[in-house]
């Protein structure tokens, strides 16, 4: 447990990483610049969503995936509708605020965080060494989605400090899905449940929000191209850190095996 609690810890620093674009250095570049990262960060969720539809299809029916999807853009809708705008736009701001609904995001993200930290403790309870890759695998996919995240809450017109903030409190919801995983014996239908709930979020909050974002931006510079660049550029990143640190361990034969067995419960001790 001691290795899954540090694993957690590290992957919740992560949340943080906005902080370098918030820097004095690359600060006015950032905001100079927002419009096209959301492109960038529209191409990163993007990944997301398809590689949270892939592992959730290995945990359950591809119509019950489906209907989770379609339950998670809705949930989210119906939240952000409810949870009253805890934010307000900052004076100092040279530009115009998109308007941006970063909450269903937030939620999103507060589901996908969840179902990483219930594969970190099965993944550690294999041994030491799978529970390192799995976190390593999720902290480096975490790294970029928080920066992508850092973009879309400071386009929306939270302050750096509230943006990082926010980002490292969802992040903390790691937790929830450590004491879920250790309480609960048969981890993988509510593992598969919760990535195809998040990957409806986030595909609720491309559909909703980032992708009339970006084409309202491009109409009215009257050019597509550097938009489109961005959007290439951050489906290349995340996809290739797919390929270079994968976060699936769905079909790990180590990861399938029931940690909570009597074959590995003594491994699970040991942790």
């Amino acid at each position: 447990m001691t290795y899954v609690i540090l694993s957690a810890l590290v992957i919740m620093l992560a949340s943080l990483s906005g902080a370098i674009f918030a820097a004095r250095k690359y600060g006015p570049w950032t905001e100079k610049n927002l419009k096209y990262l959301i492109a960038f960060s529209m191409g990163v969720f993007a990944v997301i969503v398809f590689g949270l539809i892939a592992e959730a299809v290995e945990y359950r029916s591809v119509l019950m995936v489906i209907l989770a999807v379609i339950g998670g853009a809705v949930i989210l809708e119906i939240a952000s509708l409810i949870l009253p705008k805890s934010h307000h736009h900052h004076g100092t701001a040279e530009h115009n605020h998109s308007p941006i609904d970063a909450r269903r995001m937030l939620l999103g993200d507060a589901m996908h965080n969840i179902a990483d930290g219930l594969i970190l403790v099965p993944a550690f309870a294999v041994s030491i060494e799978v529970g390192l890759i799995a976190a390593l695998g999720i902290f480096i996919h975490e790294l970029v989605q928080e920066i992508s995240e850092f973009f879309v809450l400071r386009e929306a017109g939270y302050t750096t400090k509230q943006a990082l903030v926010r980002n490292f409190l969802v992040s903390s919801t790691i937790i929830i899905g450590i004491g879920l995983s250790l309480a609960l014996s048969e981890i993988e239908i509510l593992e598969g449940l919760l990535m195809a709930l998040a990957a409806g979020g986030f595909l609720h909050i491309i559909a909703r929000d980032l992708l009339p974002h970006t084409i309202s931006a491009s109409k009215r510079e009257g050019c597509a191209r550097p938009y489109i660049i961005s959007l290439a550029a951050g489906v290349a990143l995340m996809t290739s850190l797919t390929f270079i640190a994968p976060h699936s361990h769905a079909n790990d034969d180590d990861h399938t095996r029931d940690p909570y067995d009597v074959h590995t419960e003594e491994r699970y001790d040991a942790i």
